[in-house]
């Protein structure tokens, strides 16, 4: 079509009311900077998002109570018992396998879980055995991180055939019961101030993405 009968087109539109969406047409709509795909892994992606203010909001929810031991009977007393009062070695973690001291004796009792937390501190401070994590659940495993690089150190509990069971995460723990949090240089500020009906009450939720209660 000649250049002049387009401009007679062009003048019919704007006559017409049409100019704008037809110009519409024409403009491209402006591009949006696309997440580099390794920083959304290490987000977690998706759903799975967790931020630096989640994780803030998550840890200063534990500072509101009196520190001290977690209460004797809890499911969240036992399992630190359980994986945490005994020797770690290179080989692996050996639990205590003398008598609990009650009472009665042979059952959990507070100086078992005084012990329990204190090997709990020790492990969060200078971890031995940490779990890959740092992005959403169900990903390859070829994607996970051991560490993050964010100086958060967690405790997570997975439920496993034997029961649950806890780990330790230097990377966010997606999809897991999220217990604790702590600064890995400084975990007395934690335990200084843990509330620990708040931390037991995670036990029955899954974190990062829609939170899913758990048993």
């Amino acid at each position: 079509m000649p250049r002049s009968s387009r401009a007679l087109v062009c003048l019919s539109l704007v006559a017409a009311g049409y100019v704008v969406t037809r110009l519409g047409a024409f403009v491209a709509a402006p591009t949006t900077p696309k997440t580099p795909r390794t920083q959304l892994q290490a987000r977690g992606g998706g759903e799975y998002d967790v931020s630096d203010a989640d994780i803030q909001t998550f840890y200063s929810s534990l500072l509101t109570g009196s520190g001290g031991d977690p209460p004797k009977g809890t499911v969240l007393s036992e399992l630190v018992v359980k994986f945490f009062h005994g020797e770690f070695t290179p080989q692996g973690f050996k639990r205590y396998s003398g008598l609990w001291k009650g009472p009665p004796p042979g059952s959990i009792g507070k100086k078992d879980i005084s012990v329990g937390v204190q090997g709990l501190k020790a492990q969060m401070a200078n971890p031995m055995f940490v779990t890959k994590g740092g992005v959403g659940y169900g990903v390859d495993e070829t994607q996970k991180v051991v560490d993050d690089g964010k100086g958060w150190v967690w405790l997570a509990a997975e439920m496993s055939p034997g029961g649950l069971a806890l780990e330790l995460f230097k990377s966010v723990p997606y999809g897991k019961r999220a217990l604790l949090v702590a600064k890995q240089s400084n975990v007395d500020e934690l335990f200084n101030s843990v509330n620990w009906d708040v931390a037991l009450a995670n036990v029955e939720k899954t974190f990062g993405g829609p939170q899913i209660k758990q048993r």
